[in-house]
């Protein structure tokens, strides 16, 4: 099965650099990511790929390219299991979803050490990217209450969903996790029917 994360026939330079990323993340770890190192996965010196590019901006680009990647799989259907009607957002199956979700990760981190730094810009791209799965997942749970005949979600319901969306992704990533997939979309079909028929039960009363 394909990488949802690779884009490799593709030859647009911001895609070039998400995927020297991810093969770095995945196979030495963040301590290894730079430019020297992308430039050595691409096959040219640093300097060349440092023309006009500082290796702030490089992460930047990769933030940006990534985070269409990301929120094409998170509204994907699984072609293993429940589909957006059960479970709102996808949770990672496949070894190479579990890299995206590690991916994912260490550039939360790069982004931080760049705030740091003093340089908000990959921060603010990652925030954004929260927005938008927030949103999706707020579009998610309003079909799930439509089909439930409920209340539309509320707040701490959705935020509530996203916080276990994002803990099990990472759960399931983790190599010594024990969690399985299927048991981690029961979890979280379990706790937006309970947060949903929840809602609906407040407007009973």
């Amino acid at each position: 099965m394909d990488s949802p994360f690779l884009r490799s026939d593709h030859a647009g330079y911001a895609e070039i650099l998400t995927d020297g990323t991810i093969h770095i993340l995945g196979a030495a770890g963040i301590d290894r990511w730079s430019v020297r190192g992308l430039a050595r996965w691409m096959k040219v010196t640093p300097s060349a790929l440092l023309n006009g590019y500082t290796r702030a901006r490089v992460l930047e680009i990769v933030i940006i390219s990534f985070e269409r990647r990301w929120l094409a799989w998170s509204a994907s259907d699984s072609m293993f299991g429940p589909s957006p009607a059960d479970v709102p957002l996808r949770l990672p199956d496949t070894e190479d979803e579990k890299l995206g979700v590690l991916v994912h990760t260490s550039l939360q981190q790069l982004a931080e050490a760049e705030r740091l730094r003093g340089n908000p810009a990959p921060t603010a791209h990652l925030a954004r990217l929260r927005r938008e799965e927030d949103a999706l997942l707020r579009h998610r749970l309003g079909q799930l209450a439509d089909r439930l005949e409920v209340s539309p979600p509320d707040d701490p319901v959705v935020s509530s969903t996203m916080a276990l969306v994002t803990g099990l992704r990472v759960a399931l990533a983790d190599p010594a996790a024990e969690l399985g997939w299927s048991a981690a979309c029961q979890t979280l079909r379990d706790h937006v029917t309970a947060g949903l028929k929840a809602g609906r039960r407040d407007l009973a009363s």
